[in-house]
C-alpha cells in the first residue's frame, strides 16, 4: 500500500501519456473517417441528385404541355388578330379602289365627251404593266431605295414608274438580270415634273429625304392651296401623265410640301408601268434642218 502510494504519481504521469497519445491517434482516425464519410456523402448526394434528376423529367415534361399548348394558343389567336387586322385593311383598300374606279369611270365619259367635241384623236393607254415584289429596303437616312425582283428577264428598263394602288412610288433608276432598284419619290436625288389638279400649275417635285418632299420651280402666282392633289404632268417623257403623287399638305414661305398617298410601311408589291414616249418627227425627203426658217426670212419684206 506504501509502495503504491508512492508510485502513484508516476502511474498518473504514464495513465495521462498514454491517454493522450491514444487521444491523437482516435483524433486522428475520426479525422480521416469524417473525410471518407465526406466523400461517401457526396457521391450520395451527386447520386441523389441524377436519379431526381431523371424522375423529374418525365414530370416536367407531362407539366410542360399544357404550357406549351397556352403558349401555341395565344401565338394562334395572335395570327388571328393579324389576319383580321390585315382583312380590314384590304377592305378599306377595296373601298378606295372602287371609289376612284368610279371617278376614273366619270372622268373617262367627261374625257370622251370632250374629246369629241374638240374633235382630238383618242391616244393609246399604257399598254401593259408588271408586278415585283419588295425584297430589300435600303432604310438609310440619306438613301431612298427599294430593291425588288424583277429585271431585265421580265422586261424592266431603267426610267420605267413604280406605282402602287395609293400613288407613284418611284422610278428604275437600275436594272440587273433578276433584280432592279427604285428610287423613291422621296429621295433627295428624285426629281419629277408635276401639275397641281385643280390649279394646272406645273412644277417640279424634289424629294428632300423627309417624308413630304416639295414643289419647286413653281409659277409666279400660283393658285393651288392645302388640300389640292398633285399628280405627274408628263413632262420631258421621264413618266406618263396623270399617275397620283400626293396632295399638297402645307405651304410656308420657303417650302410647299406635297404628302405622297403611298403607305410606306406596307410596300410589299409594286407595279412597273411599261410606256412608250413620243417619238421625235423623222426628216422628210429632201427637207434639210432649217430651210423653212431661211425660206420664212426669204419671204419677209
Amino acid at each position: 500500500m506504501l509502495f503504491l502510494g508512492s508510485n502513484w504519481p508516476r502511474v498518473v504521469v504514464q495513465l495521462r501519456t498514454a491517454i493522450d497519445r491514444s487521444a491523437l491517434g482516435i483524433l486522428i482516425g475520426l479525422s480521416v473517417l469524417l473525410l471518407l464519410l465526406g466523400k461517401a456523402d457526396m457521391k450520395l448526394a451527386n447520386l441523389v441528385i441524377e436519379q431526381l434528376d431523371d424522375a423529374s423529367v418525365p414530370v416536367l415534361r407531362v407539366l410542360n404541355e399544357p404550357v406549351a399548348a397556352v403558349r401555341g394558343a395565344f401565338d394562334r389567336l395572335g395570327e388571328m388578330l393579324a389576319i383580321y387586322e390585315e382583312n380590314a385593311r384590304l377592305r378599306e383598300e377595296n373601298r378606295r379602289l372602287l371609289a376612284w374606279q368610279a371617278e376614273a369611270a366619270k372622268l373617262t365619259v367627261q374625257n370622251r365627251a370632250l374629246r369629241q367635241m374638240l374633235q382630238i384623236p383618242p391616244v393609246e393607254r399604257a399598254p401593259s404593266w408588271t408586278t415585283a415584289r419588295v425584297v430589300a429596303d435600303s432604310g438609310g437616312v440619306f438613301v431612298h431605295t427599294l430593291l425588288l425582283d424583277a429585271g431585265a428577264d421580265r422586261g424592266i428598263v431603267s426610267g420605267m414608274p413604280a406605282v402602287s394602288p395609293q400613288g407613284l412610288v418611284g422610278r428604275v433608276i437600275d436594272v440587273g438580270r433578276h433584280s432592279s432598284r427604285i428610287l423613291l419619290i422621296t429621295d433627295f436625288n428624285s426629281r419629277i415634273p408635276v401639275v397641281v389638279e385643280s390649279s394646272g400649275d406645273q412644277a417640279i417635285l424634289e424629294g428632300d429625304n423627309t417624308a413630304e418632299p416639295a414643289l419647286r420651280f413653281l409659277p409666279i402666282n400660283p393658285g393651288f392651296k392645302v388640300g389640292d392633289r398633285v399628280l405627274t404632268s408628263g413632262r420631258g417623257g421621264l413618266l406618263p401623265p396623270g399617275l397620283l403623287v400626293g396632295q399638297i399638305s402645307a405651304i410656308t414661305d420657303g417650302k410647299v410640301a406635297v404628302r405622297p398617298y403611298v403607305d410606306w410601311a406596307r410596300l410589299d408589291y409594286l407595279s412597273l408601268l411599261r410606256s412608250e414616249g413620243v417619238l421625235p418627227p423623222e426628216p422628210q425627203s429632201g427637207v434639210r434642218h432649217g430651210a423653212g426658217t431661211r425660206s420664212l426670212q426669204a419671204a419677209r419684206p
